[in-house]
């Protein structure tokens, strides 16, 4: 048996080397180049710092308008005042709230019980952190001092830190609050 197969395997050798010629491919006469044309150019990137700074706010922009709450939180005598305009967890109602600023630094508040308070002495200070102070009118006798302070001009709204003390009506407050144009 053993000698079956390398009959077998020199017989199949010697059938192969014989027809060769028919085992072979042909070559064509002409080659195909693929050419690619590469364009390169140079790309410069520049990069630079853009430094959004908030807007100053001015006396123009205060009187520009009659100012409503967007957004208060802050504490009033120890207790949390949340609002924000359309909530449904406020603390408080400030919807019908506004406030008005005069050229001649005069002007008023609205509360939300529409009672008109006037507002006198109103002034703009400390340009590197804006403040705003006014002589405040909580009734025919009484006044406090109203503070906002940190006060910047963002996205066509104010915002600021509010505080301000009574000890005749004995009320303390301290707050953030912005304010759009009503």
């Amino acid at each position: 048996m053993k000698v079956l197969f390398s009959f077998s395997a020199i017989f199949v050798l010697m059938f192969v080397i014989s027809f060769e010629g028919g085992l072979t491919s042909c070559t064509k006469d002409h080659t195909i180049y693929d050419t690619v044309t590469l364009e390169k150019t140079d790309t410069v990137t520049l990069r630079d710092t853009l430094t959004i700074a908030d807007t100053l706010v001015t006396e123009a922009i205060l009187t520009a308008n009659p100012w409503k709450l967007l957004e208060l939180r802050g504490v009033n005598e120890g207790v949390v005042l949340y609002y924000v305009r359309g909530g449904l967890s406020n603390t408080d109602n400030y919807d019908n709230e506004y406030y008005v600023f005069n050229s001649d630094h005069t002007g008023y508040e609205v509360d939300n019980a529409s009672v008109t308070h006037n507002i006198s002495q109103w002034a703009l200070s400390n340009p590197d952190n804006p403040k705003l102070t006014a002589t405040y009118y909580v009734d025919a006798t009484t006044t406090m001092l109203l503070t906002w302070d940190n006060l910047r001009f963002k996205n066509n709204s104010l915002y600021y830190d509010e505080y301000y003390s009574n000890a005749v009506v004995g009320n303390d407050f301290h707050g953030q609050a912005i304010r759009i144009a009503k």
